[in-house]
């Protein structure tokens, strides 16, 4: 199944270094638009086929096609209001897992305003996801932060977020959730490299009380753009470890999670407009409930068109 929160955190990101390293000043692009786009296409191999929002694993692994396409429109409103945003759809059909199929559409608002050293924002998601051609999931989304620059390479975003999960025919999942966020980015080398670490605290509260828990977490990558013989490249390594304390369950027992997920992307873009990605992720998600005891790895293999 996707992943919600990846999707929310790679867009969230992109903002973010969007805004922390430009070498553009707003004066020379007030009132400007951009627009841009991408489509990817391809395969991925899922050792442990699951649906992460519902923490169950099939145990078995597949192959499935994936078709991915988003685009995003930017406004420079004035010299200091800027004005983001975008859609993405993500579809993937496993070759024999079919009962797993899945798509997401997401959609997103994000404005932001410039000062001189600190930047103030708010965004709005929005999320589809859709399970074996059925409805599975809505999610609504809003979230505020604040962008410091603390030196010519070194940017902190705090952010709190407010989501709210609407599960079609699982009720009891259905949630409210409170995050805070604070992440602190370094460019080196003309923004060609950039290393992000942060820490999460988020609360969950179910409809029913045996999945509401609290968690804490922290998390970093590494990002490099190289030239390796006249092709750009670009290699990052991510890792995310959080500790989900679960309220006492209908027996009486007590629940603790350990989540840790890991992965390393390779982008090598063959021409101006195309790409070839590949992608290897690991999770280890460890539960004292049987049912929610897995691991997992991912390897993914796309081409992508951008404009």
């Amino acid at each position: 199944m996707m992943a919600l929160s990846q999707r929310y955190a790679a867009i969230s990101t992109a903002i973010a270094l969007s805004a922390g390293f430009s070498s553009v000043s707003y004066a020379d692009t007030a009132d400007a638009w951009s627009f841009s786009g991408k489509a990817k296409a391809g395969m991925e191999y899922q050792s442990n086929v699951n649906i992460s929002e519902l923490e169950q694993a099939s145990g078995e692994s597949d192959t499935a096609v994936v078709l991915d396409a988003q685009v995003d429109l930017g406004w420079q409103v004035s010299d200091n209001f800027r004005v983001d945003s975008g859609y993405s759809i993500n579809d993937k059909q496993y070759k024999t897992a079919s009962d797993y199929d899945s798509r997401l559409q997401l959609a997103f608002v994000d404005a932001s305003y410039a000062m001189s050293s600190t930047t103030v924002g708010a965004n709005i998601y929005h999320a589809q996801a859709d399970l074996d051609s059925s409805d599975f999931l809505t999610l609504n989304q809003v979230s505020v932060y604040t962008m410091h620059t603390l030196t010519d390479s070194w940017f902190m975003r705090p952010s709190l977020m407010r989501a709210d999960k609407q599960f079609t025919q699982l009720a009891e999942r259905d949630a409210d959730s409170y995050t805070a966020s604070l992440d602190s980015f370094w460019f080196f080398n003309q923004g060609q490299r950039f290393l992000s670490v942060g820490a999460t605290y988020e609360d969950e509260d179910t409809q029913s009380p045996i999945f509401s828990y609290s968690a804490i977490g922290i998390k970093a990558r590494i990002s490099n753009q190289f030239s390796l013989w006249q092709v750009q490249n670009k290699i990052q390594f991510g890792a995310k470890v959080s500790q989900r304390d679960y309220k006492t369950q209908t027996d009486g027992s007590s629940r603790d999670d350990v989540h840790q997920q890991y992965d390393a992307k390779w982008e090598i873009n063959i021409s101006q407009h195309w790409a070839v990605l590949t992608s290897v992720e690991y999770g280890d998600f460890q539960s004292t409930v049987d049912s929610a005891d897995y691991d997992e790895t991912r390897a993914g293999l796309m081409l992508q068109a951008s404009f």
